[in-house]
Formats: structure tokens, sequence, C-alpha cells
């Protein structure tokens, strides 16, 4: 025995070994139930449960010890930890539990299923100390242990076997198992989920087994494992009531019967090959073979097997096989991957869908954009540069909704990362005034910040984000505030000696929510009663703004009567920041190139006419000479022909896209000097990734603005204004 368990272990097999007996003897031994790690006779270590317990014969007291391999057992439950956070597609028809709980808090949801299997009504557990406090005193400690493991890192799975009270104030076995689903950024964990099976069944059926007084026939009809015997002929000698169960048929219709009779038609042959093999000396060890029920049904079972030998210890006269039914598994497995292929060919039709519309409508959009741009150049009548002001904060509306939409989705696929700087927060607020103050005396409002001293003047945040928040709800306090005013106001949270807050409050005195419209504030592309009235907007600011508030580590929050106001109100996680030694760049119209006698040619490559006039109108009136082309073969015949100091191109064309254009100018010698921009209408960052592997100088995004544009050009070029 000592050379088969692990040496660290075996002291403890004797430690529990010898049972306790009543003083007068006659009483039944008390036994014994361990999970060991036993070496083979070639050296492969494996997982068995030794159960050991007293038998009587003639007056004499003996040990009985019976060594099960339960490596099919080991690996069916690593599968079920590795599969655990995709295991709630199927937990209706796997029949089991599960929970999940909030370590910060301590709050616990658990599924109605568990609740049932103890006889207490679901909402009893809300807390996870509720649940311990129904943990078998004896079991108690060791669980704990478990969850502080977990959350400490020394171990990567919590929970085993134990017991628990139910509601009559009797305890069962439970199988709980549970891992980290949601790490924390400081590395510890926030979130721990598992799933429970009620194991009482099969617990009692292994103490009865324990508390048996036979040998080995006794002990294979007790089992609660299917198991069963065949000899050298392949002919079945035992089958206990477990193979029973899953075969749907009796031991007695069976034995002496060939082992084929279990298996269909069309697994027979590869069932056999593998069972034939028995009789070598060589052993089954988690083989799946498919087992025909007596219903015709097909279950997958899990084998392992032994070989019994004969008197001369060389001849294989009959081999004792346990299996473990799978089918669950391998269906769930099956349902959970077939899932997946769906929703991964569902994510890339959507990725395809909005990538095609973010170009197609990226592509006219630029043209409004632009040419409004250059007529307001112009020398034109107050009427026609307000009607020109009007097309172009149309144009920027429609980008704002489109940017929107992709910003949705890229929260919604867990593509939106942050890009947190060191950020002048007062800066960004005096902007963000300016922005909305004509705004809001054309509607003789008062637009008021308050800021609080607690404030720190330079913090560490997503600024781009924080700002599309801010503007997003401070617009929509404009937009339906009719008399009054808009209050901002800011100040410092702190719920961690390491973590601040930045709470941010929009305070309105416009015309209010009603409570049944603010269940649908959040929501995309569900408007309250007030939106749907004035005719504005789409549905997506409010939705968009919470989803970046929780993606930035807060929330936002509302408090609203009808007819008198309402106030937003949100945080976001931020850290201190620091000086910026680099001044904001004030936006100013380019005239011309600083030193006029500087003469540049750039060729621009667009297939679009309208993109092509634009960015030629915009390069013309700065001082650039320009030739242009209409696709990649076009642009390599105009670069080898006047030799451009930079290329403007598109990466989206026809006959040969920008991709193979700018690899092939990049090839050559003088192309490999020569600056190029991408100009692309793309708003995915891995379409960015791909485009920046190609050696470019800078990228700009359709529609361009005219300050964006000329500081590309200048940044490739080393040119000023």
């Amino acid at each position: 025995l000592h050379n088969m368990i692990a040496p660290t272990q075996f002291i403890s097999i004797f430690d529990n070994a010898f049972p306790v007996f009543q003083k007068n003897g006659q009483g039944v031994a008390l036994g014994t139930t361990s999970e060991y790690q036993a070496i083979r006779k070639d050296g492969k270590i494996i997982p068995v449960e030794l159960s050991i317990s007293a038998i009587q014969q003639k007056g004499t007291w003996h040990s009985v010890g019976i060594l099960h391999d339960i490596s099919a057992r080991k690996l069916a439950e690593e599968k079920l930890k590795a599969n655990i956070s995709r295991l709630e597609l199927a937990m209706e028809s796997a029949n089991m539990a599960w929970w999940e709980l909030d370590l910060p808090s301590g709050n616990v949801i658990f599924d109605f299923r568990k609740a049932e299997m103890l006889g207490f009504p679901p909402e009893t557990f809300k807390h996870y100390q509720d649940f311990i406090d129904l943990v078998h005193p004896e079991d108690k400690e060791r669980i704990i242990s478990s969850m502080l493991n977990l959350i400490d890192g020394l171990s990567d799975k919590y929970g085993g076997e134990y017991r628990i009270m139910t509601h009559s104030g009797e305890y069962i076995w439970i199988l709980d198992i549970g891992s980290v689903t949601k790490p924390g950024s400081t590395g510890k964990p926030l979130k721990v989920s598992g799933i429970v099976l009620n194991i009482n069944e099969r617990k009692l059926a292994e103490e009865d087994f324990n508390e048996t007084n036979t040998y080995l026939q006794e002990l294979i009809g007790h089992a609660n494992v299917p198991i069963i015997v065949w000899n050298s002929e392949y002919q079945i000698t035992r089958f206990n009531p477990a193979f029973e169960l899953l075969t749907g048929r009796k031991e007695s219709e069976v034995i002496g019967q060939s082992l084929d009779i279990l298996f269909s038609d069309e697994t027979a042959g590869h069932s056999m090959n593998l069972i034939q093999k028995t009789l070598t000396g060589e052993r089954l060890e988690s083989d799946e073979i498919a087992i025909l029920r007596v219903d015709n049904t097909i279950r997958t079972v899990l084998w392992n097997s032994a070989s019994l030998y004969g008197a001369d210890g060389k001849t294989v006269i009959a081999v004792i096989a346990q299996g473990q039914d799978v089918s669950q598994l391998k269906d769930t497995e099956t349902t959970l991957l077939n899932a997946i292929k769906e929703a991964e060919a569902a994510n890339r039709s959507k990725s395809i869908f909005l990538a095609n519309m973010s170009h197609e409508i990226r592509t006219p959009l630029n043209s409004i954009i632009g040419f409004s741009q250059l007529l307001i150049r112009e020398n034109l009548s107050d009427l026609q540069k307000e009607y020109i002001v009007s097309i172009h904060r149309s144009g920027e509306h429609l980008l704002k909704l489109l940017n929107d939409i992709l910003e949705l989705s890229k929260i919604e696929a867990g593509r939106a990362e942050l890009n947190p700087t060191d950020t002048d927060l007062f800066a960004l607020f005096s902007d963000i005034n300016m922005m909305f103050r004509e705004q809001a005396q054309s509607k003789q409002l008062r637009l008021l910040f308050e800021i609080q001293p607690d404030v720190p003047n330079y913090i560490f945040v997503d600024s781009g984000k924080l700002r599309q928040i801010m503007v997003n709800l401070i617009g929509n306090a404009i937009k339906f505030t009719h008399e009054g005013g808009i209050a901002v106001r800011a100040r410092i949270s702190k719920s961690d000696v390491n973590i601040k807050s930045l709470v941010i409050e929009i305070q309105d005195s416009g015309v209010g929510i009603s409570e049944n419209d603010l269940g649908k504030l959040f929501k995309q592309f569900e408007q309250a009663s007030a939106g749907i009235k004035q005719s504005t907007g789409t549905g997506l600011g409010l939705a968009l703004s919470r989803q970046l508030a929780v993606l930035m580590g807060g929330n936002i929050s509302i408090s609203s009567e009808e007819g008198n106001g309402s106030v937003f109100t949100f945080n976001v996680e931020v850290k201190e920041g620091k000086l910026n030694i680099a001044e904001a760049n004030i936006p100013k119209r380019v005239i011309g190139i600083e030193n006029p006698g500087e003469k540049y040619l750039i060729l621009v490559v667009d297939d679009m006419q309208t993109n092509l006039v634009v960015a030629e109108h915009l390069l013309q009136l700065a001082g650039f000479e320009t030739h242009t082309a209409i696709n990649g073969e076009d642009a390599i015949e105009k670069f080898e022909k006047y030799s451009p100091h930079l290329i403007l191109m598109d990466m989206r064309m026809p006959v040969m896209d920008g991709y193979k254009a700018t690899a092939r100018i990049k090839a050559t010698e003088k192309g490999s000097q020569t600056p190029i921009i991408a100009v692309t209408a793309s708003q995915f960052e891995d379409e960015k990734a791909k485009i920046f592997m190609l050696d470019i100088q800078g990228y700009i995004r359709k529609p361009f603005r005219e300050n964006e544009f000329f500081d590309s050009i200048g940044a490739a070029l080393g040119i000023n204004y």
C-alpha cells in the first residue's frame, strides 16, 4: 500500500483507518472515505477514493479497504469547471443550480433551484452569510477557508463537497464549485460564480456502500457508478444496478450475453475493438463508448477498466469496467459550441454591416461637411451664411449620431477601450461652458458651473468620453428647459483610500420627466414624452452616456418630477493628474504655409469625385499644389509621373484599394521616403491598427475637419502654417 499511495499522504490513511467500536463489541464499525493520489505500477499518478470500514467474520474484526479509481469523475469536474462561465445557457437542461457572489458587498444571487434543493423560499438568500450559516459546523471552516484562498489567489477553485442544513433541519450533501468570473483592476477578484449539485443520494449510497460487510460481489452491487464484468469470451458476468439504470436492462436479462448487445450496429465495431484490447492487459482509460439503451437511445459513457488475472498472473480471465454517463455534458458542450458559433457569426455580420454603414454614410458626409467648410470661407450674405452654417450643423449632428451608434456597438462587443490622459479639468469645463453659452443665451437661460474646492485642477481620465457624457447631458438639459437655467456642479467622492470618483450633477428647471417615462431614459432608441413631442433626438444619447459612465467605473442616476425640472448625477473613477507641459492648441483657420516660398505637391487619391474636390480646394486655398487619382492603380501611375511630396490615400476604392497601392508604393525606394496619410471612413480601431502596419505617416477619418486635415499634413511634412 505504501508503494501505491503518494508518501506524503500515506500516514494520513492510518490516522483515519481504525474504526471505533461499541464497548460490547457488537456495534457496526464507523468507516471513513478519503481521496488520495495513487501511484500506478507504470508510475502514473491517478486520483483515487479510499473507503475504509470494518467487518466481523467468525468473531474477528477486519479492516476492509475499497480503492476506487475516480479519474473519470475528476476529469468531469475539471471539464465542468473549465466551462462554468458558459453553462448558464443550459442550466435548465442540466438540472443544476448556479450562484453569483459580489465580493465587495457580500451580496449573492442564487438560482431558485438552489433554494428548492434546501426547501427554502428563494428570497431567503441575499447575503453570503445567509448561506454559510446553514453549513454543517464540521465543514464550515473548510468552506470559508476555501473562499478566502480563492480571494487571496492561493487557489483557482472554491468549494467542494460538504453538508448543508435544509428547511426541515436535516443535512444533505452538495457539490459546490466556484471560480473567479470578474477580476478587479488591483488583481483581487470582484465576483465569483459557481454551480451547485445535490449529491446527497450519491453520498448516502457511498455511506451505505462503506458499511457493507460483503466482498467484491456485494461491493459491485452497491456501487453508485455503472460497473460491468465480462469474461475472456466477452460474456457479461456482472451488471450492477447503476448499469441497469444506465441501459434500462435488467442484470438477469444480460448475464451470459455477449457484450455487443450493448452497442448499436453503427458503434459496435469501434466499441468492440477497444474492448478486445482489455483481454491483452490493456486498460480503458476515460475512453468514450456509445451505449445503446433498451429504448434505442444512445448514451455516451466514459469507461475505465482493469484486467483480472488467473493463477499464473499472466492470463486475463475477466475484465471489470466502470463507466460514467457524460451524455448530458456532451449535449451541453454541443449546445454551447453551437451557440458560440452562432454568436460569432452574428457578431461578424454585425461588424461587417457597421463597417459598411459607416463607410457609406461617412463618404457623403465628407462632402456635406467639407463643402460647407469651404463655403463658410467665401464672402456670402448673412442669409447665405445662415444656410451654410445650418447645413454644416446638420452634417455634424448626423456625424454625432453615427458615432454614437458605433460607440454603443463597440461597448456591447466589449471592444471599447479607455484612453486616460492628464487632463486640465477646469479648461474642459471652460470649453463646454463656451460651447453651450450662446445656445443658453439664445433661450435666455442661465448656465452656471459650480466646482467644489476639493476638485483638483488636473485629473487622469479619458477626457474624450468624459466630455461626451457632459455634452449629452447638458445638451439635453438646455433642450428641455425653457425658462430659468442649468447648473453644473462638480465634487470629489472617495469610496476608498486609492479610489476617487468625480461626481457631476446637471440640474435644470425644465419640463421634468414623468414617473412612467423614467424607465425608458437609458434604453436605446427610447424617448420620454417631452422628447417625442419635440420630435428631436434619437434616444441614443442617454443610453450611450450610461454605458460610457459604467465603462469608466461609475454610473448615472436621475431625480426628476414632471414640471419641476431634473437632476442627472453621474460619477467616473479618476486619479490625480499633473500639469501637461504642452499647451492646448487653439483652433485657427489655415490661410497659407508659413514660408510661402516652399512649394509642396500633394497627390489626392479617392474614388469619389466630391471628396476629391473638397480636399483639392482646401489644399489649394492653403497654397499646396495638387494632382488627383481615382483608384490605387491610378495612384501608382501618378506617383511615378509626378513624384509628389505627400499622398492622401483613400483606403477603400474599386480596381485597387488603398492598402495594396500603399504597400506597392512603399516597396519602392522613392516611395519609402514619401509620406502617405491614410484617409478612411472606418471608425473601428482594428482597421486603424491594420492601416498603421503599412508604415504610413498619418491617419484622417472622414468626414474630416479643417484643423485635423491640415494638422495631419503639417505633421507629415514638418511644416507650419
